[in-house]
């Protein structure tokens, strides 16, 4: 889930690969499969002026500015304009963006399905070969679409360049004046942590349902009850059902948390933007999110806070991590320009751009962050606890990119209806895949 740079990244965590649905709208131009896939394909720009432009949400603005001016800098013949709508229409106007006669030469791609079985968006796979990107299968599942027009295998039509992931900011202060010196490293002492927090009056963990933020521990949980990979195959749409008993036990403890008084009074009525402030203003032990969130928590808390991935079930298992890319573009097949805009991206993929990313967003840089720096403390405190978990085989995309609807329809509604008790687990689960079952038409 992106992120007022900061703030706005749980709407744009929502719209990153999600949706099934035909998009065509005024304007559209349709494609044949032939002019989505180079055969022929040039590194070398000479010294022809380019004039590019590239469309994104408004809460990337700054990140994205920052990439183009460094970009700019190395290829003084081209420049590029940024375009950028409102985070929350980003989502629903990406897929027009993208198809439109006049479509921008680099493009932030909100619904890979309409994307590609549209015929709107080139291949990477020449520019791959051209430029030698480092594009690992686990890492760009969602990324990738068959010839059936299928999500998980086959070319790739858009290109990571940082990964946003889930985890839970720790208040060190109050674990301090708690007597709990470190983070949790199971299940079993996260509880405990929460507990010892509620006894002494303090809210144990800040979190919101009103706009699905729920989400990040209940995923975590559902993992370590069966596997990162069991919920990624069920987020692509290959196998498994989420009405299923680790789901149902991840719903239990999520709904036992909450009437044990773990989570804020009202955390129906509570939304993002409401949990961030009040955590930043030192209300609670602990806080589920993404790192879309660090810039903004760091100001507010400085050094008494850390952020580590959710912990697996016992110490000995590796902790399960929801992430996808916190950043990444397609070339549209209508683009004026694709040479100039694969040299972009090739740009986002270099070193100097992974330190613009660091300084300018809370992202995990896609490249090793050993000889990158952090700008501040808890952004640290990332690097450290997930300098591996992106080829650790124990991470899964967001649960609510699973269909277009999902977060709104499937799992917002029946969190709320979980948490006030008016719902069971099973009847949690059942709810949820009934509406994956229908927009996935199986």
């Amino acid at each position: 889930m992106n992120r007022i740079m900061r703030n706005s990244g749980a709407a744009l965590a929502a719209i990153f690969i999600a949706g099934s649905l035909t998009a065509c709208g005024p304007g559209s131009a349709s494609s044949s499969r032939s002019d989505t896939n180079p055969t022929e394909v040039s590194t070398d720009l000479g010294n022809k002026k380019y004039e590019l432009t590239l469309w994104d949400g408004a809460g990337l603005k700054a990140v994205d500015e920052a990439l183009i001016a460094g970009f700019e800098a190395k290829y003084p013949n081209i420049t590029i304009t940024g375009q950028y709508d409102p985070d929350n229409v980003s989502g629903q106007n990406g897929p027009r963006v993208i198809s439109a006669k006049d479509a921008p030469d680099i493009a932030r791609v909100t619904d890979m399905n309409s994307a590609v079985r549209g015929n709107h968006l080139v291949s990477l796979e020449a520019y791959v070969d051209a430029y030698g990107w480092d594009v690992p299968d686990s890492q760009t599942e969602l990324y990738r679409v068959d010839s059936n027009g299928k999500l998980g295998s086959g070319d790739l039509y858009a290109l990571p360049n940082s990964y946003s992931v889930t985890g839970i900011y720790f208040n060190t202060k109050l674990a301090e004046q708690l007597g709990i010196d470190a983070a949790p490293t199971s299940v079993e002492e996260f509880e405990a942590d929460m507990q010892t927090a509620k006894d002494a009056g303090i809210l144990p963990m800040m979190t919101y349902a009103k706009d699905g933020g729920t989400s990040f521990v209940f995923q975590a949980l559902m993992a370590n009850n069966s596997s990162a990979e069991d919920v990624q195959n069920w987020i692509l749409q290959k196998s498994g059902t989420f009405d299923n008993q680790a789901a149902q036990d991840a719903a239990s403890t999520l709904q036992d948390w909450n009437n044990k008084g773990y989570m804020p009074e009202g955390v129906n009525a509570v939304d993002a933007s409401t949990a961030l402030s009040r955590f930043c203003n030192g209300e609670g032990l602990f806080f589920p999110s993404g790192n879309w969130n660090l810039d903004t928590v760091a100001k507010a808390l400085g050094d008494d806070v850390q952020f580590f991935a959710f912990p697996g079930a016992t110490s000995e298992d590796e902790p399960n991590v929801a992430a996808n890319a916190g950043a990444f573009y397609g070339i549209p097949v209508n683009a004026k320009n694709r040479d100039a805009a694969a040299a972009f991206l090739d740009y986002t993929q270099s070193a100097e751009a992974q330190q613009i990313i660091v300084d300018n967003s809370g992202y995990l840089p896609k490249s090793s962050t050993l000889d990158l720096k952090a700008n501040s403390a808890l952004q640290q405190s990332m690097f450290d606890a997930y300098a591996d978990v992106l080829t650790s085989g124990h991470t899964s995309d967001f649960i609510n990119n699973a269909t277009a609807g999902m977060q709104s329809s499937g799992l917002i509604p029946n969190f709320q209806l979980l948490l006030d008790n008016s719902i069971t687990p099973q009847e949690f689960t059942k709810n949820v895949q009934a509406q994956y079952d229908k927009e996935a038409k199986r």
